[in-house]
């Protein structure tokens, strides 16, 4: 190769160099607006928390409002407006970043590249104790990572806060929460585990349990239609808390309704055997009373006649005793006036006063004067 040739092609390999390091520089720059690289931080002190997303913190004598970034929380429902799946746990998140970031707490805040947020806040990454907020509202299931992230190295660290919240069933994972998706699917789930193992002995205690399997078919019946709400691709709360999770959960609810229908059609058939066997011994025992009824009174009319007997027997014995008294009063005192109709009137005792005067004499003296003469 002679010298002139390769002269000339020193000028060609240095604009193809050149190129290439412009084309670099572009890529990195693009790259760099993509992955949302942090360009500023400051320090500043909280002044209060607004929701589970939003703080006001004063910086350099200024206040400021400022969003987690990369994040969505839960907020309240509008005035005036029904909550909805998308607003479930927001007074818990707010209450859960309230205790991490207390009035007066020193934070760093670490803005992205593009650190517009909602209302004229500013996101940021909000460094204090530690630790980043923005996870720790994650971790604690009480705020979602947004699909479409400003800082994308930041974002898998989001996801894997999620990961944990799923797995600890933390927040807005947790079936003991009845505004979750978990939560909404658990009391058909949960009636089905406790129902006790062996089978109802009356029919009330199967109504009670056929109530209790029935107002859970509701609520899953209810939990259908929710899902029916969720978009597994949108970026809604729900969507976005929920969205892989809606085939396991569907899953798990298909199957705890066709358990509770058919624990259902058991129950039933159990509670109608039960009837009959009640009504059956129901039945018996009236028939068992109503023969015992007979017989008391039976017996009651067998009493009374005794005891009507009884008092006619001793009044006819009172009125014999009677008769006799009087028969035997009556003999004594015939007796008593024979007696006395028997007994001879005595003799005159001779007096020994002197014989009456003739003025004094008796008729039958003066009669037997007369005779005499």
């Amino acid at each position: 190769m002679t010298e002139q040739q390769t002269a000339r092609r020193f000028p060609v390999l240095a604009i193809i160099a050149f190129v290439l390091v412009a084309a670099l520089l572009l890529t990195l720059a693009i790259l760099s607006t993509i992955k949302g690289v942090r360009t500023a931080a400051a320090d500043a002190n909280v002044v209060r928390v607004q929701d589970g997303q939003t703080l006001v913190v004063n910086r350099d004598g200024t206040e400021e409002t400022v969003t987690l970034a990369g994040v969505m929380a839960p907020l309240p429902a509008a005035e005036g407006q029904d909550p909805t799946v998308d607003h479930c746990l927001a007074e818990q998140s707010m209450a859960n970043l309230a205790g991490l970031l207390e009035p007066g707490d020193t934070v760093r805040l670490e803005y992205p590249e593009e650190s517009d947020g909602p209302d004229g806040s500013r996101l940021a990454l909000v460094h204090h104790g530690g630790r980043v907020t923005n996870t720790q509202q994650v971790e604690a299931g009480l705020a979602v990572p947004l699909r479409e992230q400003s800082l994308e190295q930041f974002g898998s660290e989001l996801r894997e806060a999620q990961e944990t919240a799923r797995t600890e069933e933390a927040g807005l994972y947790s079936p003991a929460q009845s505004c979750t998706l978990a939560g909404q699917i658990a009391p058909a789930v949960t009636v089905l585990q406790d129902l006790p193992e062996e089978r109802p002995e009356s029919a009330e205690a199967a109504d009670a349990q056929i109530e209790a399997v029935e107002t859970a078919v509701e609520q899953g019946i209810t939990a259908e239609k929710v899902f029916a709400t969720i978009d597994p691709e949108g970026g809604s709360l729900a969507s976005l808390a929920w969205g892989q999770d809606l085939p396991r959960l569907q899953e798990r609810l298909d199957g705890a309704l066709s358990s509770a229908q058919s624990e259902l059609d058991s129950l039933k058939s159990t509670r109608n055997v039960l009837l009959t066997r009640e009504r059956e011994e129901k039945a018996r025992q009236e028939e068992e009373a109503r023969q015992a009824e007979l017989e008391r009174k039976r017996q009651e009319a067998a009493r009374q006649a005794e005891a009507q007997r009884q008092r006619e027997q001793a009044a006819r014995a009172e009125a014999e005793r009677r008769a006799a008294e009087d028969r035997r009063r009556a003999e004594e005192s015939a007796k008593a006036e024979e007696s006395e109709s028997a007994t001879p009137t005595p003799s005159a005792t001779p007096s020994s006063s002197p014989p009456p005067s003739s003025e004094s004499a008796s008729p039958e003296d003066s009669d037997s004067s007369g005779d005499d003469d």
